[in-house]
């Protein structure tokens, strides 16, 4: 029982006790309907899952007297009595001592002294299947006190629970790409958004003053000598010709501006973001990936391992990496500049005053955003199932290809997804609570 209280002209008059179905009335009328919604969502995928089949086997044995070594043929009916589709069902008949297997109508998968096994791929509810089996004894008696000494039995399982378990291995896989390719990720957006922020180096209009000339052409000469010796002593180099000296000697001079942070993370943010993330994918497995091992493999005299999994883990990191970096380019500009200002008064250094000042307010302001990417990269972590690696979705496809059942398949699938996705933000919630918490 609860009470409430309300102000009446400056007085405090107590109101008449709530009951125990009024509060939970009040409180079930503060959850949204989206929750409501999804919760009855839920409980048909798990009534799904749940519904049982129920498969029995049971014999129907004629009413004969034999003589020693006779044959009699009886039948084997196996009949699913529940509200769900069994599969994978598997029917084993184990003979009584001196009794002969003769045949059987179908055949038996494995036929044995001891007993019949009979493979059933699948039955729907009220279903039955009959198998004829034709045996022999070699002692004279009654038909069924000969067979009452064994009982047949049955083994199954449910089109949902047969799914799970083929996507089990999906959902393993997926997990760890999504885990991998995001840790990788974070720490590219981080290097990158770091770069992002730093000053701009000057323009093409300074690489001709006389100073910058001068060191410029000082680097051309040392890269050039540098590499021709190189080459001589290791054979595996290509000889410098005029196309290479050429690009080395441009790359060498331009150098302190092409290598600039900025201008480095600048290129990596434009072009990952401007490449589709399923052809990223494709091109670190079937471009990258085979030349890395092809020159690793003849600098090393021999193979080098770099899966498909490696692969798809890069070609997301990377990937989800450029835009991890505009958000940490976003929150470390919004923070003050004075705060870097009286870090730099304080005597820090400028990496000093970013780690201890500047990221740590940073990242609690990115990290919902952080909390998007992520669960976006879970969702894009399908696209690693064009390199033959044994996700969610290609473990789908191949249920799919061996039962023909798309429906079943694929809608487990996407159940499975949006547990994984509902998962990992409840995972980013909670952190994200924990961190405003300590903020305050």
């Amino acid at each position: 029982m609860t009470t409430s209280t309300r102000e009446s002209a400056g007085a405090v008059v107590a109101e008449r006790p709530r009951s125990l179905g009024g509060a939970l009335l009040s409180s079930l009328d503060s959850i949204p309907w989206w929750v409501l919604v999804l919760a009855g969502i839920g409980v048909l995928i798990l009534l799904f899952i749940l519904s049982p089949a129920r498969v029995q086997a049971t014999r129907k044995v004629p009413s004969l007297s034999l003589s020693a070594g006779r044959a009699f043929t009886y039948e084997l009916t196996v009949r699913n009595e529940g509200p769900a589709e069994a599969v994978n069902i598997a029917v084993r008949e184990v003979l009584p001592a001196g009794a002969r297997f003769v045949r059987a109508e179908p055949s038996p998968e494995k036929a044995e002294e001891t007993g019949l096994l009979w493979q059933i791929k699948a039955l729907r509810p009220g279903l039955s299947q009959t198998i004829q089996v034709t045996v022999s004894f070699a002692q004279a008696g009654s038909a069924e006190e000969l067979l009452a000494a064994t009982q047949p039995s049955v083994t199954w399982t449910t089109v949902s629970l047969d799914i799970l378990r083929f996507l089990g291995l999906g959902v393993q896989v997926t997990i760890s790409v999504t885990i991998y390719s995001f840790l990788l990720a974070v720490v590219m957006g981080l290097i990158a958004g770091l770069g992002r922020v730093t000053k701009p180096p000057a323009g093409l209009r300074s690489t001709l003053r006389p100073r910058y000339a001068v060191f410029g052409l000082l680097r051309v000469a040392v890269v050039l000598g540098g590499y021709t010796m190189l080459a001589r002593l290791w054979q595996a180099l290509p000889p410098v010709s005029a196309q290479s000296a050429l690009v080395l000697a441009l790359a060498a001079y331009f150098a302190p501006a092409v290598l600039h942070p900025y201008t480095v993370s600048t290129v990596y943010v434009e072009v990952f973001r401007g490449v589709p993330m399923l052809v990223q994918v494709l091109y670190l497995g079937f471009v990258v990936r085979p030349f890395i091992k092809g020159a690793l493999a003849q600098a090393l005299g021999h193979e080098v391992e770099f899966s498909e999994f490696a692969a798809a883990v890069v070609g997301l990191g990377l990937g989800y990496g450029a835009y991890i970096a505009e958000v940490f380019r976003a929150g470390i500009q919004s923070i003050h500049h004075g705060q870097m200002e009286a870090a730099r008064s304080l005597g820090m250094s400028y990496a000093q005053a970013m780690r201890y000042v500047i990221l740590p307010q940073a990242v609690r302001r990115v990290l919902p955003p952080l909390a998007n990417d992520g669960v976006a990269l879970l969702k894009d972590s399908s696209f690693v199932s064009v390199l033959s690696v044994a996700d969610l979705t290609r473990q789908g496809r191949l249920y799919m290809s061996r039962t023909y059942r798309a429906f079943e398949s694929w809608n487990m699938v996407a159940v499975s997804y949006l547990v994984l996705t509902f998962l990992f933000s409840g995972i980013a919630r909670a952190i994200e609570r924990r961190m405003s918490q300590s903020e305050r």
